[in-house]
């Protein structure tokens, strides 16, 4: 065997190995054998099949821990399995995901989630402060998909209105005003 001149030498050395090893160690959550959940069908965009078993892994990773990972190449489609998992969980439970993207990114993936989720409900942070960001929006404002295009309507708070709302209803309820008129206890 001659000397290893590049990685695609050691993948065709190595790969299938590297592949077993990698199945042993991480196994996968969901196989194409086990049952996917009847809620998928109610997606507005059907997955492929390969998308529904990374739904479906994602999902029960989910059941086990706070987070979860779709690692995959550029093309493949991962955040239709990310939607597909979000509307297992949100059905479950009116969980609440936060997704972080790359600014030239952002209008695409709320577009594919309207297009995907029904009725979801997106929202932008548009700079971390309560400063202006460089798009000229300002805080949390939430977007609706309108004629094909993303456009800031409804629900607009700061970051500092979220952050003092904690335990609130709402971050229109903040907690100087909760108990307006209540008598204080001493």
């Amino acid at each position: 065997m001659g000397a290893l001149t590049s990685i695609n030498d050691y993948l065709k050395i190595y790969g299938a190995e590297l592949g077993h090893r990698v199945v042993d160690q991480f196994p996968p959550l969901h196989q194409p054998s086990d049952p996917v959940w009847p809620a998928i069908n109610e997606l507005k965009r059907q997955p492929f099949p390969a998308q529904a078993l990374a739904i479906m892994g994602i999902v029960k990773r989910w059941e086990e821990a706070r987070c979860a990972a779709a690692v995959a190449e550029c093309g493949t489609v991962r955040r239709s399995s990310h939607w597909g998992a979000s509307s297992r969980t949100r059905a479950r439970s009116g969980s609440r995901r936060l997704r972080w993207w790359p600014p030239q990114l952002v209008e695409k993936w709320a577009r594919e989630c309207f297009l995907t989720l029904p009725g979801v409900r997106v929202f932008f942070i548009d700079g971390v402060r309560n400063g202006t960001s460089s798009n000229g929006f300002t805080g949390v404002n939430e977007v609706k998909f309108r004629n094909g295009r993303i456009v800031r309507e409804g629900l607009k708070t700061t970051l500092s209105e979220l952050r003092l709302a904690k335990r609130h209803r709402s971050a229109r309820a903040p907690r100087w005003n909760i108990n307006v008129g209540a008598p204080r206890s001493s």
